[in-house]
């Protein structure tokens, strides 16, 4: 009996050995805007008591300025080229390692409660509850009304107390449409100077900061629920928020406001209370610090490095440069202007804007305008000068920009014609080749190429839903055409917005429905030749191959319509599937899609 105890206790030792780790991600949320960053205004009373218990981060970055790329970075360790994930509501690429994954093989139970906003889900292992205040609206349920993230913690402390647990808390605030102001007096609070003072602009602000203010409080009752199961002590509690506000040049953009996000680390007995650290981190280097923190071995694949040394005050310094990007997002396809930028250790930030002749456009003045502010910074700037400056800066951007951030945190001032400019321009080529993507890869993005009456999609390349205006793009007849080359091994041609799949494999073509409905041709003798698939509303489906009609059935529904989800060329978006439904492994040329015309 005494043998049986002594091991007992050291099997819940062993297990409690592994420190609980607690992760929770506001939604767009300034760095700035947080009180133990220097915000006088926001009462932000939870997220000051990390701060003070724990280890606030003054240099902390996302790799992207935009939900998705962002938070896949988070949860794979890898930049958005990397792991696929580069436009917002993208995928990453099929079978990507991510952080549930890595963190189940050391033993952790890992719980996301709330926004997800990675692609696809099933990609990613996490265990889900809270799903109702992760969905975007409406916005009452934002703040985990049925407290089942408290109730999560309750049960797991007292049903499964010797697994150590990892749990992602991430609301949708303070993400737009922000919660109506209740507590503010939007003539009295310090306005950023890189927003236009309109009235307007303080209003959205105060709404802002009322969001801001909720999340706070939700993070209040997560703080308390791992102080009440005793596990304070051995619980690593992160905060941090996915990147910047949505205004003008912060949200969507890669400045200093889009990308600088709050890290705030409580650790007791290990992370020294009060700790203020000026290393430069990125959110790539979650997956691995919290790999480290479980006592994984260092992955050689990822982009980002752990920073636990840091958090034990082993070390002060950590990177000496970070990497980050936007590339928009599948609802702007008519104005990509994508950006990639460097930060170095010493204060500089060098940005490089691609198509830098083309408007700037975002969900600020275009889609959402949540708060309707933007048209006043418009109106604002025919008479004043600072508002012009700041409506041109967010709107176009130069083809280079270089900034100080030791004295100029708003980044007003371009020094572009500095002396940095060579050697932060070298920094990034060489971190673009290290990462393998190349001038024209940014250049062309990963977007349709579009026509009057049809649009054409390269090779491996694909588009989402949101890249189309649907009152415009409803054929009556769809027609798709190409040249394929290969069919003898070939694979999947296209997936329509899973409403079908079209192969060409083993010499025979055919269409894989969305229900699961199959249809394939005879055996074809050559292994190349014209494609032309025409569909009809009405479900009358023909292809042609080599000048040969090889396949005509009829389908029960209108299958032409765009629906949520991706077109592709020779591959499924995000999917490995194998065999016919796998990547195309030959040569598609000149994939369109064609509108009522043939």
């Amino acid at each position: 009996m005494l043998l049986i105890c002594l091991l007992l206790k050291a099997s819940s030792t062993l297990a409690q050995s592994k420190p609980n780790i607690v992760l929770f991600i506001c939604d767009d949320l300034n760095q700035q805007d947080v009180g133990c960053y220097g915000n006088t205004d926001v009462q932000t009373p939870h997220m000051n008591a990390l701060a003070t218990e724990g280890m606030r981060f003054n240099r902390a970055y996302a790799a992207s300025p935009i939900c998705t790329p962002s938070r896949s970075v988070m949860f794979t360790g890898m930049y958005p080229f990397h792991n696929g994930a580069q436009m917002n509501h993208f995928t990453v690429k099929p079978n990507t390692p991510n952080l549930p994954q890595y963190l189940q093989k050391l033993g952790y139970r890992v719980v996301i409660s709330g926004k997800t906003d990675v692609f696809p889900l099933h990609n990613f292992s996490f265990e889900r509850i809270g799903e109702e205040f992760g969905q975007y609206a409406p916005i009452e349920t934002r703040l985990d009304r049925k407290k089942e993230t408290v109730h999560m913690i309750e049960s797991h402390f007292k049903e499964r107390s010797n697994q150590p647990i990892c749990l992602i808390v991430a609301p949708w605030v303070p993400h737009v449409p922000w919660f109506p102001n209740r507590r503010f007096d939007p003539d009295k609070l310090k306005l950023p100077d890189y927003l236009a003072d309109t009235k307007a602009t303080r209003n959205a602000l105060a709404s802002y900061y009322q969001s801001i203010e909720a999340a706070d409080s939700l993070l209040g009752e997560v703080m308390l629920a791992i102080d009440k199961a005793g596990q304070k002590n051995n619980t690593v509690f992160m905060f941090i928020s996915d990147q910047g506000a949505q205004f003008p040049a912060a949200k969507w953009s890669v400045y200093d406001q889009g990308l600088r996000v709050p890290l705030l680390v409580r650790w007791p007995g290990r992370v020294k209370a009060g700790a203020v650290s000026d290393a430069l981190v990125s959110l790539v280097d979650l997956t691995p610090t919290m790999v480290d923190l479980g006592g994984g071995k260092e992955i050689d694949s990822l982009d980002g490095e752990s920073f636990k040394e840091v958090l034990l005050g082993k070390k002060k310094d950590h990177h000496a440069y970070i990497f980050a990007e936007t590339s928009m997002e599948p609802h702007f396809w008519y104005n990509y202007t994508p950006a990639r930028t460097v930060i170095t250790a010493d204060g500089y930030h060098y940005i490089r804007n691609y198509h830098p002749g083309v408007q700037f456009i975002t969900h600020i003045d275009k889609v959402e305008q949540n708060a309707y502010y933007f048209d006043t910074w418009v109106t604002a700037a025919k008479t004043d000068p600072k508002a012009k400056f700041l409506l041109d800066r967010y709107s176009y951007h130069p083809p280079e920009e270089v900034y100080d951030l030791n004295t100029d945190r708003d980044e007003f001032k371009n020094l572009v014609n500095g002396g940095r400019r060579e050697e932060l321009s070298g920094l990034l080529d060489k971190e673009l080749k290290r990462q393998g993507e190349t001038e024209e890869m940014i250049l062309k993005g990963t977007l349709p190429e579009f026509f009057d009456r049809s649009y054409t999609i390269r090779q491996n390349g694909s588009a989402a839903d949101l890249s189309f205006n649907k009152k415009l793009w409803t054929p009556e007849v769809l027609v798709v055409t190409g040249y394929l080359g290969g069919i003898d091994k070939g694979g999947v041609v296209c997936d329509y917005f899973g409403n079908f799949k079209l192969y060409a494999y083993e010499r025979r073509i055919g269409v894989v429905l969305g229900d699961g409905t199959e249809m394939s041709s005879e055996l074809i003798q050559s292994k190349e030749g014209q494609l032309v698939f025409k569909l009809s509303e009405k479900g009358l489906l023909e292809v042609r191959f080599d000048n040969k009609v090889v396949l005509t059935t009829q389908v029960k529904e209108n299958l032409t319509k765009i629906k949520g989800g991706y077109v592709t060329c020779g591959k499924v978006q995000g999917e490995e599937l194998g065999g016919k439904l796998g990547t195309f492994d030959g040569v598609i040329r000149d994939l369109r899609f064609t509108m009522n015309e043939y």
